[in-house]
C-alpha cells in the first residue's frame, strides 16, 4: 500500500442506489505504484463489506493484501511460493495480471472494535455470493477472489 499519497482517490460505488465508497485506489496498487480495479469487482467487494456488517452488527474492514499484478510480480511470488502447475500456490495466468483490468483481489477481514480477524471461511463464503471465483484455503488466512466470468477477454 502506498505511503507516498499516490492513489489517493476515493472509489464511488452505487449500491440499492446510494453512493458508498469504503475503498481508495491506493488499496489496489502494487509495489510498483500500478493500480486497478474492476468495477464489478469493487461492487462485489461493497457487497461483501456491507455483509459482514449486517453479520457483525458493527464496522468490519474489508482490507486488500493483494491486488493487481505485473509478470515481474508474478515472478518475484513464484520464486518463494512456487508455481501452480508444480505444486505450488501462483498461476502463470493468475487473474491478478493487469491484462485482466483488475478483476482479482486477495483480502481479509477484520472486526475493527476488536481488531480480530474474521474466520477465513466467514469470508469466503461471504465472497461467494459476489464473486465469480473464490479460494480460501490459503495458510495465511487470506481469500482470494475475482470476477473471471462475468468480464470479457478479448485477445
Amino acid at each position: 500500500m502506498s505511503t507516498t499519497g499516490r492513489n489517493d482517490i476515493p472509489l464511488l460505488t452505487l449500491l440499492d442506489g446510494e453512493a458508498v465508497s469504503h475503498f481508495k485506489l491506493r488499496e489496489f496498487e502494487n509495489r510498483d505504484g500500478l493500480a486497478m480495479i474492476h468495477r464489478s469487482a469493487l461492487t462485489a467487494l461493497e457487497l461483501t463489506r456491507r455483509d459482514l456488517y449486517a453479520r457483525y452488527g458493527e464496522t468490519v474492514w474489508v482490507l486488500i493484501t493483494d491486488a493487481v499484478r505485473t509478470p515481474d510480480d508474478l515472478q518475484r511470488l513464484a520464486a518463494r511460493y512456487g508455481w501452480t502447475d508444480a505444486g505450488g500456490l501462483v498461476a502463470r495466468r493468475s487473474r491478478h495480471l493487469a491484462e485482466f483490468g483488475g478483476i482479482a483481489v486477495d483480502l481479509v477481514a477484520v472486526v475493527a472494535r476488536t481488531r480480530s480477524r474474521v474466520p477465513q471461511e466467514v469470508v469466503g463464503a461471504v465472497c461467494r455470493r459476489y464473486f465469480d471465483f473464490v479460494k480460501y484455503d490459503y495458510q495465511d488466512g487470506h481469500v482470494h477472489a475475482d470476477m473471471r466470468e462475468r468480464v470479457c477477454f478479448v485477445g
